[in-house]
C-alpha cells in the first residue's frame, strides 16, 4: 500500500525535486500550514503600517503636518529607508544567533506602538524621527523570513512559499484603501495609524507562539521531522549545516555576482512596487475624485495585482505608463484603467529573493545574502520616494518614465542573470565530464550543484 501510494505521489507531483515518500509529502504539508500563514500575516502587517502614510496623507496629514511645503512629504518617505537599508544585515546576523519567535515578535510589538505614536504627532519633525525609527525595527522583518523560511524548504519548494507570502504586499494595499475608506470620517488620518498600530502591537504580543523557529529548535516538530528536514536539505544541496560567520566571511559572501545581479534586479522591482504602494491615493487624487472615492477606486486595483501571483509579461505595466505619460490624451476611466495595467508588473519581486535562496548555500551565506538584497534592492525605496514630486503634479513625467524604465532594468537583469548561471553550469558540466570538477571545487566558492534556472 505504501509503495502505491508512493507511486501515485511521484506521478502527480511533477514539481522536480519533491515528494519521494508520502511521509515527505505529509512534512511540507504540515510546514506550509506552520510557517506560510503566519508570515503572510507579518509581512501584511509591515506593508501596510509603512505605507498607510498614502492614505493618511490625502485624508488631511498634509495640511495637518505642513507635508505639502516643498518636498517634506517625500522626505517624510525616504527617512524610512535609511536605517531600513543600513540595519538588514546586521539584523540577519542577530536572528541566526537568537530564536526567531523572540527577535521578530519583539520587532513587531515595537513597531506597532511606534504606528500608534504617529497618529499623535502634530508636528512634521516628530513624524520624521518616528518614521525612521519605523524603518529601523522594520529593517529585520523580511530579510528574516527570506532566511528563515529557506532553511525548511528544498529549492525547488521555496519559490512558491516565498510567492505566496509576497503576495501579502498587494493585499495589504487593498486593505490599507479599504481601512482608510472606512474610519475617513472617524479622525481623518490619526485613526488609521492608531487603529493599524493596536492590532499591530497586539498582534506581536501573540506571534511569539506562532513563529517558527530554526528546524532544530522546533518545538512543534517531532525528532523525525527535524531529521527528515535535515537529510532532505543535505541531499538537495551539499551542505546546509550550521557554520561559522565572521567579518571575513561576510565580506567574501558580498563578493558572490549572484547576490549583485539580484540586487539590481530587486531594485528595479521594488521601484515599481513602491510607486504604486506610496503613490496610488495622490495619483488617483490628481484624477479628480475626491478623498472618499480615492480610497475606494485604490481597492480593484490592488485586488488586480492579486491575481498573478508569478511574473507575467513585461507588456500590460509598459503599456499602463506610457498611457499615463500621454495621459492628457485619455479619458480618466482610460487613465484608471491604466493603474491597473500598470501593478500587474509588481508580482515579479519575490521570485528574484527565491532564486538567489535557490542558488546560495549554506546558513550564513543564506543569512548574508537575504539581507544583502533586501538592503540594496531597497534603495529602490529611496528612489519611487523622490520620482512623484509635489512640482510635478498633476502629470508626474519623472515618475511614470522612472517607474516604466525600471520595469525593463528587471527584464535585462533577469536575461543577465539566467545567461550567467546557464555559462556556469555549462562550464561545471564540462569540468565534470574532464575530470577536472573535484579539483576545481577544492578551490571555488561555487556551489557543487547546478544552478536552479
Amino acid at each position: 500500500m505504501l509503495g502505491r501510494a508512493t507511486s501515485w505521489a511521484q506521478r502527480v507531483l511533477r514539481t522536480p525535486g519533491e515528494y519521494v515518500t508520502v511521509a515527505e509529502e505529509r512534512l511540507v504539508r504540515k510546514l506550509d500550514f506552520m510557517i506560510c500563514p503566519i508570515f503572510f500575516l507579518i509581512n501584511f502587517a509591515s506593508i501596510l503600517d509603512r505605507s498607510n502614510i498614502g492614505n493618511a496623507k490625502i485624508q488631511g496629514m498634509d495640511e495637518d503636518l505642513g507635508l505639502n511645503v516643498g518636498n517634506r512629504y517625500n522626505i517624510v518617505l525616504v527617512v524610512f529607508f535609511v536605517p531600513y537599508i543600513l540595519l538588514e544585515i546586521p539584523s540577519n546576523l542577530i536572528v541566526k544567533r537568537v530564536r526567531p519567535s523572540y527577535y521578530l515578535s519583539a520587532l513587531i510589538f515595537s513597531w506597532g506602538i511606534v504606528v500608534m505614536c504617529e497618529g499623535f504627532v502634530n508636528t512634521y519633525q516628530a513624524l520624521i524621527g518616528l518614521r525612521f525609527l519605523l524603518g529601523a525595527l522594520e529593517a529585520g522583518i523580511f530579510p528574516g523570513i527570506v532566511y528563515v523560511t529557506s532553511m525548511y524548504y528544498k529549492r525547488f519548494e521555496y519559490q512558491r512559499r516565498l510567492t505566496a507570502i509576497w503576495s501579502s504586499v498587494i493585499l495589504s494595499s487593498a486593505f490599507g484603501g479599504l481601512l482608510a475608506y472606512s474610519i475617513a470620517h472617524l479622525d481623518g488620518h490619526f485613526g488609521i495609524f492608531i487603529i493599524e498600530g493596536a492590532v499591530t502591537a497586539f498582534f506581536g504580543s501573540i506571534a511569539v507562539f506562532w513563529i517558527p523557529d530554526w528546524p532544530a529548535q522546533n518545538k512543534y516538530l517531532s525528532v523525525a521531522d527535524k531529521e527528515m528536514i535535515r537529510q532532505r536539505l543535505l541531499a538537495d544541496q551539499p551542505t546546509t549545516e550550521e557554520d561559522g560567520l565572521n567579518l571575513q566571511k561576510v565580506g567574501a559572501i558580498l563578493r558572490d555576482w549572484k547576490i549583485w545581479i539580484s540586487a539590481f534586479i530587486a531594485l528595479g522591482g521594488i521601484v515599481t512596487a513602491y510607486s504604486m504602494t506610496l503613490f496610488l491615493p495622490t495619483i488617483l487624487n490628481e484624477f479628480g475624485w475626491d478623498v472618499v472615492a480615492v480610497q475606494l477606486h485604490t481597492i480593484p486595483v490592488w485586488a488586480v495585482a492579486f491575481l498573478p501571483l508569478h511574473p507575467g509579461p513585461m507588456h500590460p505595466p509598459t503599456i499602463g505608463y506610457a498611457m499615463l505619460l500621454r495621459q492628457d490624451a485619455f479619458s480618466r476611466r482610460a487613465q484608471y484603467a491604466a493603474t491597473f495595467l500598470v501593478v500587474l508588473g509588481i508580482p515579479t519581486t519575490p521570485f528574484v529573493y527565491a532564486w538567489l535562496m535557490n542558488n546560495m548555500r549554506g546558513h550564513s551565506s543564506r543569512a548574508v545574502g537575504s539581507a544583502a538584497i533586501n538592503s540594496i534592492g531597497n534603495f529602490g525605496g529611496i528612489v519611487a520616494s523622490n520620482i512623484f514630486m509635489a512640482r510635478d503634479s498633476p502629470r508626474y513625467y519623472a515618475g511614470y518614465g522612472t517607474a516604466l524604465a525600471c520595469i525593463w532594468i528587471v527584464v535585462g537583469g533577469t536575461v543577465v542573470m539566467a545567461v550567467a548561471m546557464y555559462m556556469a553550469n555549462r562550464s561545471r558540466r564540462h569540468a565534470e565530464t574532464s575530470g577536472q570538477l573535484e579539483i576545481e571545487q577544492s578551490h571555488s566558492t561555487e556551489p557543487a550543484y547546478e544552478y536552479t534556472l
